[in-house]
Order: structure tokens, then sequence, then C-alpha cells
């Protein structure tokens, strides 16, 4: 008999042990809000070309600042961090409303400082990629850089930057080769970089003292997402200014209400 009532007791302890298991698993399941979803790809569209067709994407042209609503820390501000993210990598992260409202990019190796607590807006800054192969590779943000009042192709002044100052640390080079946002790419020489400006709201080259002589194709090139380099003599190690906070292109919120967009279930381990 006391054998079988010391059974019932392990039997029992047992499977209080299991349930307790369940209620309380070792993994805690939460919901994130993929980033992406917050930036409107027609109000980007918009910005960048009114005229644009609709299924054209422009997010990959800008830069994106993960600001916190509560003081209004964001990674740039960081010693361990100190940049903002290409869309390649933000469309990737999440909101995660459970977790202090903090952005999360797992499996990014991302520093600490992108986790933001409370985040509330984001950023964005218009952006060109410079890449000069095993010479190093940089993204500019174009408001970071000097501007010069130049004449549009209206006749306008506008604010421009320098096409040269987007190869600043690189000492010479052969050629360059432009890429816009849909992958249209065209050669351009020193002399013409040295000479060229991007105008900054036209999204357009111009190039002062070759623009009688040059095809439109050429010293009209529009919506520039990218540099490639090529015959760089020297690494890519300029330290590029990051586009000042009030000068940002776009800014969007996260809204209070998530009702309409679309959550993923999160897994972490306590």
């Amino acid at each position: 008999m006391k054998k079988l009532i010391y059974l019932l007791v392990l039997l029992l302890l047992l499977a209080f042990t299991a349930c307790s298991e369940k209620d309380n698993p070792s993994e805690v399941k939460i919901l994130g809000y993929k980033l992406d979803q917050f930036i409107n790809p027609d109000t980007v569209r918009i910005h960048i070309d009114t005229q644009a067709e609709a299924d054209l994407e422009y997010r990959s042209l800008f830069a994106y600042e993960i600001v916190s609503s509560t003081d209004g820390f964001s990674p740039r501000q960081s010693a361990y961090a100190g940049y903002d993210l290409p869309w390649e990598t933000f469309s990737q992260g999440y909101y995660v409303p459970n977790d202090d409202h903090r952005t999360w990019f797992p499996g990014m190796g991302l520093p600490s400082a992108f986790k933001v607590r409370n985040a509330g807006l984001f950023r964005l800054y218009r952006k060109v990629d410079v890449d000069a192969g095993n010479r190093g590779s940089k993204l500019i943000e174009l408001r970071g850089l000097s501007t010069y009042t130049v004449d549009n192709w209206s006749g306008t002044a506008e604010d421009a930057i320098k096409l040269s100052d987007l190869l600043q640390g690189i000492a010479a080079y052969d050629s360059v080769a432009f890429v816009a946002v849909d992958g249209y790419s065209k050669n351009y020489q020193p002399e013409l970089i040295n000479d060229g400006y991007y105008l900054l709201n036209s999204e357009v080259t111009t190039f002062p003292n070759f623009n009688s002589t040059l095809p439109g194709n050429m010293k009209k090139f529009k919506k520039l997402a990218k540099i490639n380099v090529y015959g760089a003599t020297s690494a890519q190690n300029f330290d590029f200014a990051l586009a000042p906070q009030e000068k940002a292109d776009l800014t969007f919120t996260i809204p209070s209400d998530l009702s309409g967009f679309e959550s993923t279930e999160m897994v972490t381990e306590k």
C-alpha cells in the first residue's frame, strides 16, 4: 500500500511539473511590426518625382535615422554607432511595442544603439553610395556636403552639391559609372566629375562647361543612386558628415494605432 501511495504522489508531482513548464515556457512570444510598413512608398516617390510611375521604388535612395519619442535619442548620437541605416538594413528591422517600444534588428549584428527605446519617428536623408571596389565604399548623405547655388535646367538658382565632393578620399581614379535607382548607368571621366554638380531638388546633373557639347543622356543624369569608381589609387577613407537633422528630406512617425499594420510573431529567450 505504501508503495502504491508513493507511486501516486510521484505521478502527481510529475504531472504538476509538466503543467508548470507549459504555463511558464522558456520562450516569450511577442509581436513585432516590420519597419518598412511605416515608410509610405508613394510619399517617397512623390518627393523624388511627382511624375514618376506608381510602381517605381525610391525608398532605397535614403538613409534612415531612428529617433526616440521621449528624449530624441538616435543611434547617430552613440559612440558605438554614429551613422544612419541604408534601406536594405532598415527595412528588415521591427518595431516591438511590448519591449518598451524598441526597434529590433535580429541577426543583423548591429550595435545595441539601434535597439532604440520608445521609437517614435524616422528621418530620411537623401544619399548616394560610392563603391570603389577593394578600395572601400561609403554611404554619403547629400545634405551633409557643402552646397552651392547653381542654375538649374530652367534657369533658376538651385542648391546643388559638387560631384567631385562625392569622391573625397580617393586621390585619383580612371573613370566612374553613375547608376540610377532603376539600374540605368552611364560612364564619366574625371574632367566631367570635376566640373559637374548634382541639383538637389531637380534630382539631375549639370556640367556648366560641357552642357553645350554633351549628349542629353549624359548631361542630365537623373535620380543618382550609386557611383562605381574604377581604377582608384587610394582607399575611400574620407569621413563624411551626416546631414543635419533639420535638413531631413522626409519624416515618418509611428502611429499609436497599429491595427492597420501587419504583425509578426517574434520569439526571444527570457
